[in-house]
């Protein structure tokens, strides 16, 4: 299998490249030796950028935080397609990081649709199908010229290896996506079974959705045409916030259990759930998710928001074409 590159998304930034590749693809190296316009990826199963996308694509050179994110994110470079600095590497809070999944870095491609997305946590706890027709797709430029990958919501999804299984300092994710529905669906999911030890991130009756076991949080309406950051916060106490786009639309106090019980979880997917019927898979787009198995103090939470709002330009998205 090719290596995942770190390629031409950084060729502008670094004067290789032709006009630094879409957002993260390619297979050639930090300095744009691979950079073409669309970036080659490389052997049937070629990679999508190792490099982050800060160099080549547009809007990021430092945007205005979205909703209730606050701040500049001001040394990220020009900003204009081939303009910007040196690539900026997100600097994540790293305890308790257990899984970082990102569009633009770590995707392994079959026939333009992804078989590997390497985690890129230290844990790497990829995510992974075997099965050719159950695959997503991956768009280079789906998402206002950045990469996303689209699920079907009929039986394209991502699976993990058995694990997950210590919150015992709380939970703290956040996702960016954009449903195409908001009936129900995963855009996480680790269980042992259909409500056994489950812990999910989703929509669910066109609101987004947060479960853990037998409590539901449902709250805010899903937003179908543009991208949100969706985020959970649940501390060990059991008392938690659901946020979108950096506000928090609902405040929650868990008392069965306080935070997911313990023990390894043996069905752990990306667009799926075991709960069936119309639940089962997620129709719609996901371009990063990033999970800790602590709960993120304020602090820690507007690091990670201001990263996301920059390097996805939320604030940015183009009005939808009626």
């Amino acid at each position: 299998m090719a290596d995942t590159g770190t390629g031409g998304a950084s060729g502008a930034a670094q004067g290789g490249g032709d006009k630094a590749g879409a957002p993260g693809a390619g297979a050639g190296d930090d300095h744009g030796g691979g950079g073409s316009d669309a970036g080659e990826a490389g052997a049937e199963t070629g990679g999508i950028g190792g490099s982050p996308a800060h160099g080549g694509s547009p809007a990021h050179g430092g945007s205005p935080a979205h909703g209730g994110m606050g701040g500049l994110l001001g040394n990220a470079g020009g900003g204009t397609s081939g303009g910007g600095g040196a690539p900026i590497e997100p600097i994540l809070p790293q305890p308790g990081l257990l899984l970082w999944l990102r569009a633009d870095r770590g995707i392994q491609l079959k026939d333009g649709h992804v078989q590997v997305w390497q985690d890129q946590s230290p844990n790497h706890t990829d995510a992974t199908q075997g099965s050719v027709n159950e695959r997503p797709s991956y768009l280079a430029a789906g998402f206002n010229g950045r990469p996303t990958l689209e699920f079907d919501g009929q039986a394209q999804f991502l699976t993990f290896l058995d694990g997950f299984g210590d919150f015992s300092k709380g939970l703290a994710g956040l996702i960016i996506a954009r449903p195409f529905d908001s009936e129900c669906g995963a855009l996480f999911e680790f269980s042992n079974g259909s409500e056994v030890d489950d812990v999910f991130m989703g929509v669910g009756n066109e609101k987004w959705q947060y479960e853990v076991q037998a409590e539901n949080l449902q709250e805010g309406n899903v937003d179908l045409e543009r991208f949100s950051l969706f985020e959970i916060n649940h501390r060990m106490t059991g008392t938690g916030d659901l946020l979108v786009n950096g506000s928090v639309l609902s405040s929650f106090d868990i008392r069965t259990p306080i935070v997911p019980e313990s023990g390894v979880r043996v069905n752990n997917f990306v667009a799926h759930s075991l709960y069936g019927g119309v639940c089962s898979y997620f129709r719609g787009q996901i371009s990063e998710i990033i999970l800790y198995s602590r709960s993120l103090s304020n602090g820690d939470l507007n690091t990670i928001e201001t990263y996301l709002d920059a390097h996805w330009a939320l604030g940015e998205q183009e009005t939808p074409t009626p």
